[in-house]
């Protein structure tokens, strides 16, 4: 054997004459091999210049010295050019990239290329510097995570998860702008999924939340193209069971169905386009049943509400809950929002207070720090809602109008009414009447009188004709009973009818 099997060093020879040149020539080797280190790779042509003891990788389609010399390992050595045939596994650091590349037999690869398990890393950085924090840090202009399809050994599925240690750590995304948060998404700090944003990357707003429980979704600051639900009933005053013909209200007292007038009574009118027109204080209480059952929660308390009308002349002074604010005149759809206390967790009084006369239409109070646009509510559900809280007894006829026929009497002066409502009432409703003082014969104006059916007549009386809820009233039902000064004329059963005026008032009210 001649040569190295490895290295394919020269060997000396027995009685080999001038062996200090073939022992110079493995030395040369040596020195060219071990630690090999080569100043470019995938080179084709030889440099012009070449220093002694330069090396370099030759590439495909070499010229000059370098031709058919493809993958070799080029040497400068005595001013001349020397070639070593490379073997699988030999390593070299190509100093003009600062990589090393391997030897695999057939061609130089990256170092990388046979890094296929790395366990336990510390840190790890593409294209940045990891740090005690961010022990896997990347600076780059995409990332690909591609699924393992099946014909790759995989399933063509690809899932990316991520892990917490306890309900209360947080595991999110976090996206910044200047390494300062803007939005995060995850679960940050309980269970339930949350998308947040921030302006600061200080203060954040819950955007949205599934409940982990229930799935439920939450938008806490409401959505901005989609209207939501309205707190207010009869926010557009179309609905007007008593009658109310526009003009002076007295403080306390309603006009169109839900609103009554504030502190000091107002004026109040409303136009056929829906414009109303107000001076002075005008309030509706929102009862906290209703507004839970749209908000999804036992009450307002801490929650964010908007106040908004429909160009207004004027600014507008509002009472939300314990909070006033003022909206400001413009326009088409004008604003103002409020946090409530964490302490209103009743009826929510709800004022405009216009010190001037001013025009608006269409308010509407809802959920969220924002306006979005009016929807109306049909009319009939409209008067459903509003029937709750009031609803005139039903009538039949023209005047005298018919009530209904009377149960039986129950005493010389007092007969009973059962009366089921058509529309079941917020709580055990109150009469509202005009009094209804008759003096005989057809009734008329807001005359109540009683028509007996045993006597073919109307029952002369000396006095008052009085109707009372009996005790106790239901929601869903009320029993009237007629009282009057003199004695009803009769015998005990089906005794008769009771008609009102065309003018009478009649009616049941379960305000707040």
């Amino acid at each position: 054997m001649s040569i190295t099997p490895h290295l394919a060093l020269p060997l000396l020879a027995a009685a080999q004459a001038q062996k200090h040149v073939t022992h110079n020539e493995a030395l040369s080797s040596l020195d060219a091999l071990v630690h090999l280190s080569v100043l470019e790779r995938e080179r084709a042509a030889p440099p012009a210049t070449p220093a002694e003891g330069d090396r370099y990788l030759v590439g495909p389609g070499g010229t000059g010295a370098f031709a058919g010399h493809e993958r070799e390992i080029a040497l400068f050595d005595l001013g001349a050019w020397r070639f070593l045939s490379p073997r699988p596994g030999w390593r070299a650091y190509v100093e003009a990239e600062s990589v090393v590349v391997v030897f695999d037999g057939e061609q130089w690869r990256d170092l990388g290329h046979y890094c296929r398990i790395l366990d336990n890393l510390d840190r790890l950085g593409i294209g940045t510097a990891p740090d005690d924090l961010n022990r896997l840090s990347a600076k780059l202009n995409a990332a690909l995570f591609s699924a393992l399809n099946t014909e790759e050994g995989g399933t063509g599925d690809l899932r990316f998860v991520l892990n917490k240690a306890g309900m209360g750590n947080v595991l999110s995304q976090l996206y910044q702008r200047g390494f300062s948060g803007r939005a995060e998404t995850g679960l940050i700090g309980n269970d339930d999924f949350t998308i947040r944003v921030s302006s600061d990357g200080a203060e954040w707003i819950d955007a949205l939340v599934l409940d982990g429980g229930t799935g439920t979704a939450t938008f806490p600051q409401g959505l901005s193209n989609v209207p939501r639900a309205n707190l207010l009933i009869n926010a557009s005053f179309c609905v007007n069971q008593r009658g109310f013909a526009g003009g002076a209200l007295a403080e306390g007292a309603y006009g169109f169905d839900r609103w009554k007038a504030g502190p000091g009574g107002c004026t109040l009118t409303r136009a056929a386009d829906g414009t109303m027109v107000l001076t002075g204080a005008l309030e509706q209480i929102v009862e906290v049943a209703h507004a839970s059952a749209i908000a999804g929660t036992a009450d307002l308390a801490g929650a964010a509400l908007t106040l908004s009308v429909e160009d207004p002349s004027e600014p507008i002074p509002v009472l939300i809950g314990t909070r006033a604010a003022t909206i400001p005149a413009g326009a088409g759809r004008c604003s103002v929002s409020v946090v409530l206390g964490e302490t209103e967790t009743g009826h929510l009084p709800i004022r405009l207070d216009a010190a001037a006369e001013c025009s608006f239409k269409n308010v509407k109070l809802e959920l969220g720090s924002h306006a979005t646009p009016w929807r109306g509510e049909p009319l009939d559900r409209e008067e459903f809602h509003c029937r709750r809280y009031y609803q005139p007894l039903p009538l039949s006829g023209s005047s005298p109008m018919l009530l209904g026929t009377l149960g039986q009497r129950v005493s010389v002066n007092l007969i009973d009414i059962p009366l089921v409502l058509p529309t079941r009432m917020r709580a055990n409703p109150a009469l509202v009447t005009s009094g209804a003082v008759w003096t005989g014969g057809v009734p008329s104006g807001n005359q109540l009188a009683f028509f007996s059916n045993n006597n073919g007549s109307w029952v002369t009386t000396s006095g008052m004709v009085q109707v009372t809820t009996v005790v106790p009233a239901s929601a869903s039902a009320v029993t009237l009973r007629l009282q009057s000064m003199a004695s009803f004329s009769g015998t005990a059963g089906s005794v008769g009818h009771l008609y009102l005026g065309d003018a009478a008032v009649l009616a049941l009210q379960a305000e707040l």
